[in-house]
């Protein structure tokens, strides 16, 4: 059976220690200023006037309908068999047309590698059969990890638990499958964590440029440039690649 990898985060277990979002740091050599993965802390008010917190570690969601692969001209960013959404950096040009086609602001341009950075649920890891960082290292064993077709494993046993409900981060306007879900203890989601569609996310600006011939053009070529250079790079690669080859035997 195909597996298929889903993170689950209980948001009451989280205490905010940041362990996650250090382990992944460390993991990936992050640079300072950005991160896979993060805590959003919420201050809300109860109805008797109380205040409350609520905690949602957050990363991303590698949606089934993922956006950002359609919007990414080089074919860098991809969906893997198991449902991980990787990227390519042979061949991202680092463009940045994926960034603000992610609802969930999971993407950045890595400034020391040019290429795009977002989680990607430590596949190296999981391919060795280890934990992602971030889920190795969660002290309240807030963030739970695993293959959802497996019935015998612990993701897949808490989601057909009736004692606890799963929710996504999902709207009318954005639901695109995603692979990430959080137990609130039936506390309502607060919109600050919901996913949004960006005023200039690339499908509505080339839905724009249909009536502006001029701006059509535009995004043509720029969309093009950034397709060359992502072909140059993979064929560079694959030079290497056969390279290699060619000296290993």
């Amino acid at each position: 059976m195909v597996k298929k990898y889903v993170m689950l985060a209980d948001t009451v277990r989280c205490i905010d220690c940041k362990a996650c979002v250090v382990a992944c740091r460390a993991e990936w050599e992050t640079p300072m200023g950005y991160s896979r993965d993060w805590v959003k802390q919420v201050e809300l008010e109860k109805a008797d006037g109380s205040p409350q917190v609520m905690l949602f570690p957050g990363r991303c969601q590698h949606c089934d309908d993922a956006p950002c692969i359609e919007a990414c001209p080089s074919g860098a960013a991809y969906k893997r068999a198991d449902g991980l959404v990787l990227q390519d950096d042979a061949i991202c040009s680092g463009c940045e047309l994926c960034v603000p086609a992610c609802p969930y602001d999971a993407r950045w341009l890595n400034p020391e590698t040019n290429t795009i950075s977002k989680c990607t649920f430590c596949q190296p890891r999981i391919d060795q059969g280890l934990e992602p960082a971030c889920v190795d290292t969660c002290v309240g064993r807030a963030l739970i990890f695993g293959d959802m077709n497996d019935p015998d494993s612990e993701v897949s046993r808490l989601l057909k638990e009736k004692e606890k409900e799963w929710v996504k981060l999902t709207t009318d306007e954005v639901n695109i499958g995603p692979n990430h879900y959080y137990f609130t203890a039936g506390e309502a989601i607060p919109d600050e964590v919901m996913p949004k569609l960006h005023e200039r996310h690339i499908s509505g600006q080339v839905m724009e440029n249909v009536v502006n011939p001029v701006g059509a053009i535009g995004i043509g070529a720029m969309v093009l440039t950034f397709l060359g250079a992502g072909v140059m790079k993979m064929i560079g690669r694959r030079n290497e690649v056969n390279e290699e080859n060619h000296e290993g035997k």
